[in-house]
This record gives structure tokens, sequence and C-alpha cells, in this order.
């Protein structure tokens, strides 16, 4: 169990600066590493080495999983820090909307071809600089 623990927490001090390929194939690696650790530790002969291979293969998808979801994480965190120290918001110029007309097109058969109904969008109006 010990072996487990160090595993785990081993996967989140090596995905530190790691771009999202890295850090899915040490996750990955590390799930299967503990994965085919704790499913040899099972049964004997034969039945052994079924235990590593599947125990190998969940480790590899919970390794995986667990290593995106960190990353996704760390990425949402790094792009709060860096989008905040950007341009004043008090020096740019506001647009303003676009006047926008929305309109149901009902569905209809040309020759051969059947279009679905759908909603159009017309722009009446640009949007502009305020002042």
């Amino acid at each position: 169990m010990k072996k487990l623990i160090t595993i785990i927490t081993a996967l989140f001090f090596m995905s530190g600066c790691a771009t999202m390929k890295e850090s899915l194939i040490t996750g990955a690696t590390i799930g299967a590493s503990g994965g085919a650790l704790i499913g040899n530790s099972r049964g004997t002969g034969a039945e052994r080495h079924r235990n590593t291979n599947k125990g190998l293969l969940i480790g590899a998808l919970i390794g995986t999983g667990i290593s995106y979801l960190a990353f996704k994480d760390k990425k949402k965190k790094k792009h709060r820090k860096t989008s905040k120290n950007k341009i004043p918001i008090n020096n740019v110029p506001q647009l303003t909307r676009p006047k926008v007309k929305r309109v149901w097109v009902e569905d209809k058969i040309q020759g051969k071809r059947f279009i679905k109904g759908h909603w159009e969008y017309i722009i009446l109006e640009q949007s502009n600089w305020s002042q």
C-alpha cells in the first residue's frame, strides 16, 4: 500500500511543468505501474498474469484521467492569473452591441434536398465604438 501512495504522490510532483501530452504520458505510466503492482500481488500462475494485465490497463486509464483533470485545472488557474495583468480596462473604448434580428425558417424541400427548419440571424446594425 505504501508503494501505491508513493506512486500517486509522484504523479503530482512529476507533472508540475508539463505539457498536456507529457502530463498524460506521466499519468498513464505511473497509473499502469501502480495497477500492475496491485494486480501482481493477487493470484498464482496464469491468474496472476491476467490480474497484472488488468491492473496495468485499469491503472493506466485512471492515471491518464487524473493527470488530465490536474492539467486542466492547472491551466485554468494559470489563465486567470495572466488575464488579470493585461491592459487596464478604463483605457480601452467599449463596443456597442450589434442589433440582430432572429427569423425562423420552416422546413422546406428544394428539388431533391430537404432543408430542416432553423434560425437565421440578420444583422440590422453593426457594433460601433462608444465614447
